[in-house]
């Protein structure tokens, strides 16, 4: 598989707001990708993931001779890999800090059971 994909016009002209201009350049990887930064770093939170799920579900329903379709189940898959592995590194990356915060003579009495 090339990376000539990543180089074409179609992808750099991606809006980032807009839900089906991340769908039409990158299908169900947008729904990987917008569902990941959600829920696992703090820099997704102006991304549309409420709305491209739904604008993904109207897409997933209609047929492929209507332009643009996209596979349900690869569109649940990508959906179900970005919001356990988002979730996953947002936990993973607030341990430490969190860690931190429950020490010392300020958090006495405040700390996890």
């Amino acid at each position: 598989m090339t990376a000539t994909w990543l180089a074409s016009p179609h992808l750099l002209a991606v809006n980032l707001l807009n839900p089906t201009s991340l769908l039409s350049a990158l299908g169900a990887l947008a729904v990987l990708i917008v569902l990941f930064c959600e829920t696992g770093l703090l820099l997704g939170f102006f991304l549309p993931g409420d709305s491209l799920l739904f604008t993904a579900g109207v897409l997933c329903a209609t047929t492929s001779k209507s332009g643009l379709h996209l596979s349900l189940w690869a569109t649940l898959a990508a959906g179900a890999v970005g919001a356990l592995a988002g979730a996953q590194v947002g936990t993973c990356s607030a341990q430490r800090p969190a860690g931190r915060c429950w020490k010392g003579p300020a958090a006495r009495g405040c700390g996890p059971p």
